[in-house]
């Protein structure tokens, strides 16, 4: 592996947040091209390896996590990179998208336009100006994030639905009260 490699695996492994090429640029004086070559690389050593972490592109953005299906065996270790109250605004717009903003404020309150902006720039939800308000979807990049298949609107409600009750009661009985989201 190349000192560049090296040195580019290593600021991804410790970055909670997705990095852009420029970033990583700008931090090892290494010119972007250089930089993309050697992420490419990384991303292909570790497919090929069939290894439980990958490098992952969010938005021209680049981020080295834990693949979700490995998740549940590290999540006690890690720190998150969304308070609960962004994840929960997350999951509103999955459950009920396209949702107008109007509406999540209704649901989530003032605070959700700070979180909306944070998901934007994560990459992960995509809004688009309807007279005064905005409609909110989630993109690509959120089915790849959360390792889905597919990012059709219905098999990520059953996702979010299976891993709240999975992971946390809390979430469940707050989708059924605050929401009014029924689970099947």
């Amino acid at each position: 592996m190349t000192e560049a490699k090296k040195i580019i695996e290593a600021i991804l492994f410790s970055s909670s947040d997705p990095l852009p090429i420029s970033k990583i640029s700008r931090l090892t004086k290494m010119n972007p091209e250089t930089v993309k070559n050697a992420i490419e690389e990384l991303i292909e050593e570790y497919r090929g390896r069939d290894s439980s972490i990958e490098i992952l592109e969010l938005n021209k953005k680049y981020l080295m996590r834990v693949k979700p299906e490995y998740f549940n065996y590290v999540e006690k270790f890690t720190e998150s990179d969304m308070d609960r109250g962004t994840k929960r605004t997350l999951i509103v717009i999955a459950l009920y998208q396209p949702i107008l903003l109007s509406k999540l404020a209704k649901i989530r309150g003032n605070k959700c336009y700070e979180h909306v902006r944070k998901l934007e720039d994560m990459g992960l939800i995509k809004s688009e100006k309807k007279g005064r308000t905005r409609v909110l979807r989630t993109t690509k990049y959120f089915a790849d994030y959360y390792g889905l298949k597919s990012s059709n609107p219905e098999e990520i409600r059953e996702m979010l639905l299976k891993m709240a009750k999975k992971t946390d009661s809390g979430l469940s009985n707050w989708l059924k009260n605050k929401t009014g989201f029924k689970e099947d």
